[in-house]
């Protein structure tokens, strides 16, 4: 084998994945083998490690596995691409926007709770968390 080659175990040590994550992708059409040995191992590429790691810093921003697929199919130099990339980003953008909005529901929601619990350990009443979760209304 070329020094330039990869296996598939090699590729997943550098990457930090388990070797079923690449076969996942491969699968998803996301990574391909450049070949496979006579005895079936996948052979990757060097760039196989950059497009693993653009995947995976991809998702660490929330993208999907379809997203990034999407991106991976853009021509850096056809104008359309960026077209295509700021409708994806204006999607993730509203996407964020509503997770947030969520959040700081859940957040206010979390805190009235917190304050419920710490006054009915003052009192030394039931907690009014869990009579609520339960059903049990006090």
């Amino acid at each position: 084998m070329k020094n330039d080659s990869l296996l598939i175990g090699e590729l997943a040590q550098r990457a930090n994945v388990n070797r079923e994550t690449l076969r996942y992708y491969e699968r998803r059409g996301l990574l391909k083998p450049s070949r496979r040995t006579s005895s079936g191992y996948r052979v990757y590429r060097p760039e196989a490690e950059e497009r693993l790691s653009f995947i995976r810093r991809a998702q660490t921003f929330g993208f999907t596995l379809d997203e990034i697929s999407v991106l991976l199919g853009l021509r850096p130099d056809n104008p359309r691409s960026c077209r295509r990339v700021l409708e994806i980003l204006d999607k993730k953008v509203e996407e964020l926007a509503q997770q947030i909005t969520e959040m700081k529901r859940f957040h206010h929601q979390m805190s009235g709770y917190r304050d419920q619990c710490a006054q009915a350990i003052d009192k030394g009443s039931r907690c009014p968390v869990i009579a609520d979760v339960s059903d049990e209304k006090t």
